[in-house]
């Protein structure tokens, strides 16, 4: 699949540098939620952990900077491709996700594990939907600490709040999907989950346009709510569904 190089929304590691990535071989995961705004579906949470030594062979500096100029990176490589999901053409992440997959074949990729974890409607309704996002984010960074076996120094965290399982260990970064290259990464897993999610839901619940929508308060969507009903998978809650 060839991938164009996205024309901005850069993402570097100097977040990661200052906590230790490159000289204290620091496990910093960066964590990022999607569907927080949506009428129908889950919350979902992505993580991710980086690794060091191949983002430092592919140029970064000790100080998490891109490299500066084109001939001292191999352009070819998908990690700078990387960048916020939201940025990203909807054709275009499923297939970057799977190049940045060690999982799946990426011998060389720079992504030593990530995870991707949800918060259901039935949670969002008891907990609310902020507290349901943070516990989303807690379980999708404590599925990278299982699969790598141990617990990560720091995790950065998309946004202007650490949910309270990390507190101690998370740093909260605005618009962080945007800043970090480790925040971006985690946001394309979570964001290709859910879109999948949604495009599953589909057959189950059809007529609400999800597979378009994913769940987003689209015109359509409220009007097909307002005709057809809400569903078990709507949140009951949220103006546009009560």
């Amino acid at each position: 699949m060839a991938l164009k190089k996205p024309e901005c929304g850069f993402p570097d590691l100097n977040s990661e540098a200052a906590l230790g990535f490159f000289v204290s071989d620091a496990l910093i995961i960066g964590v990022d939620e999607v569907g927080r705004g949506c009428l129908a579906g889950p919350v979902v949470a992505g993580a991710a952990a980086l690794d060091s030594k191949v983002l430092r062979a592919l140029g970064f500096d000790l100080q998490g900077r891109r490299p500066e100029s084109e001939a001292s990176r191999d352009l070819s490589h998908p990690v700078f491709l990387i960048r916020d999901s939201k940025l990203i053409p909807e054709k275009d992440r499923a297939p970057l996700a799977q190049l940045i997959d060690r999982k799946k074949g990426s011998s060389h990729s720079a992504v030593l594990a990530h995870s991707v974890a949800e918060a259901s409607v039935e949670e969002i309704a008891s907990l609310n939907i902020l507290h349901a996002s943070m516990l989303a984010m807690e379980r999708a960074v404590a599925g990278v600490e299982t699969i790598l076996g141990r617990a990560a120094d720091a995790i950065l965290v998309d946004g202007n709040r650490v949910p309270k399982g990390l507190i101690g260990r998370g740093h909260a970064i605005v618009k962080g999907d945007q800043k970090s290259l480790t925040i971006a990464t985690a946001s394309i897993f979570a964001k290709v989950y859910r879109d999948a999610l949604m495009d599953d839901l589909e057959s189950r619940f059809p007529g609400y346009g999800l597979s378009k929508h994913k769940g987003y308060p689209t015109p359509l969507h409220k009007e097909q709510i307002r005709v057809l009903g809400a569903t078990p998978i709507h949140r009951e809650g949220f103006r546009g569904v009560r």
